[in-house]
């Protein structure tokens, strides 16, 4: 019998001990989410690596990212509650359908432009990926024990830029004569869309998560409501509570740089400097999701402190980057020509450096989010609808993001400051919520005795 800060002790039926299994295990499950985080949204960043998904210019293709992170933005929220009454599995499998779709979208605009289809891909994608972006965040944070969550955050992170990076080195490979700006090789798209098809059968593996089984023999409690509309109802009123409601500008801003550095590598750099960036900058989000990790998951540290420490450090990196950027958009628009940068020649350093921090506070920073809302959830049910709503939210950001850069010759600094004035607006809100943050609120049941303690949330009944 588990024993929590409230005494309190309820029954679960379900928790009878059961032989070991490797295709139950969290490594296996752990193991099959990043295989799919590998082939659908890896190679997806890694198209959005090179720079306004690999095309000459940037605005069709920032239209058609705005379109998909709106729908994101949308679906997201209602998917928290949808895949917690299907199941994350198949929230999961579905949600890697439109990836491929997308894929063919940009292919098809590279060589033969055609708007619509690059929308209609743009669209479904956006749809699916909707469903797939929450449940890939349920089931890295919820399927672990809260005292692993960060290790296995920053598996899943590097399982993420695993996939731009092969994907980077392919581009790499592909266009590495390619001097000058422009358009990447067809073939480059080619080889992404039959890896991102490969999303769905890899998916369709996962374990429904009451089967799950955790090394320390707790088990993952799934909590579904009586009806669909007591979900839809469990996701609103979490998303009304004050300690979302003080999330929410974090949560907005943590992607909102990824538009305008696809400008900025569009605007600046040519093609095999692009392709060199989409490999090499996705090296510094694995290390800082494993330096975060690393402190996060220090049992040694008071959670809060760690949490602290954490934001501070994040919050430190991600305004340096905006003042640096701000520096360096001053040079450039007061040359006598726009700069373009190719790989390790005169000024490269110093533009493609500010690209590989963007990406290192950008990845912490979304690992730190992932692992605050794992902290403040009782059950999976619960975490799926926090984990619908912090990526919804973070699709909106997106979404306004692509809009900024979908028309042509926008003001730089318009960006720069959005970026910059929004990471200054969350520091207060979010700093609030650390100082809540004294233990992890999960419910725990064991496996050995099928009894539980209950840990109450007094900001949120989902």
């Amino acid at each position: 019998m588990a024993s929590s800060h409230d005494g309190s002790v309820i029954n679960h039926p379900t928790a009878s001990p059961t032989k070991p299994s490797f295709f139950r295990s969290i490594p296996f499950q752990i193991a099959i989410a990043c295989g799919v985080s590998f082939t659908a949204p890896g190679m997806w960043d890694a198209l959005g690596g090179l720079g306004a998904g690999g095309a000459a210019e940037p605005y069709a293709v920032s239209a058609a990212n705005a379109l998909v992170y709106g729908l994101f933005a949308a679906v997201c929220i209602a998917a928290g509650a949808i895949n917690n009454r299907i199941g994350l599995r198949y929230g999961l499998a579905p949600g890697a359908i439109g990836y491929p779709i997308y894929g063919a979208g940009l292919y098809t605009n590279n060589v033969a432009p055609k708007t619509w289809f690059l929308l209609f891909g743009s669209a479904l994608c956006g749809i699916s990926a909707g469903f797939f972006w929450a449940a890939e965040a349920a089931i890295i944070i919820g399927y672990p024990s809260p005292k692993d969550r960060a290790f296995y955050l920053a598996i899943w992170q590097t399982a993420k830029a695993a996939g731009p990076i092969v994907g980077g080195a392919i581009n790499l490979g592909l266009n590495a004569q390619t001097s000058s700006r422009g358009s990447v090789s067809s073939a480059t798209y080619i080889v992404f869309i039959v890896i991102m098809c490969l999303g769905l059968p890899i998916a369709l593996l996962l374990s429904p998560a009451e089967k799950v089984q955790r090394k320390d023999r707790t088990l993952v409690v799934v909590h579904k409501q009586p009806t669909w509309f007591a979900e839809f109802k469990a996701v609103l009123s979490l998303l009304v509570t004050r300690r979302m409601l003080l999330l929410i500008p974090a949560f907005f801003i943590s992607y909102f740089y990824n538009g305008f550095m696809s400008t900025w590598l569009t605007t600046y750099f040519t093609v095999r400097a692009r392709a060199f960036s989409s490999f090499f900058t996705n090296f510094s989000g694995i290390i800082s999701s494993f330096l975060i990790a690393g402190l996060l998951d220090r049992q040694s540290i008071f959670i809060k402190t760690r949490a602290r420490i954490a934001f501070a450090s994040i919050i430190f990196i991600l305004i340096g980057t905006w003042i640096w950027a701000s520096i360096l958009q001053k040079q450039f628009y007061d040359a006598a020509e726009p700069p373009v940068f190719d790989w390790f020649k005169g000024g490269f350093g110093k533009a493609y450096t500010l690209i590989f921090f963007w990406q290192f506070g950008g990845q912490a920073f979304q690992q730190f989010l992932y692992w605050l809302v794992g902290q403040y959830t009782t059950d999976i049910s619960s975490l799926s609808y926090h984990c619908g709503i912090l990526r919804g939210f973070e699709a909106l950001g997106q979404t306004v993001a692509w809009a900024m850069q979908s028309e042509g010759n926008a003001n730089h600094f318009v960006s720069i400051g959005l970026n910059f004035g929004i990471t200054i607006m969350c520091i207060v809100p979010t700093w609030i919520v650390l100082s809540g943050l004294e233990h992890s609120h999960e419910i725990t049941v064991t496996a050995d005795e099928g009894s539980s303690t209950k840990e109450q949330d007094p900001d949120a009944k989902a």
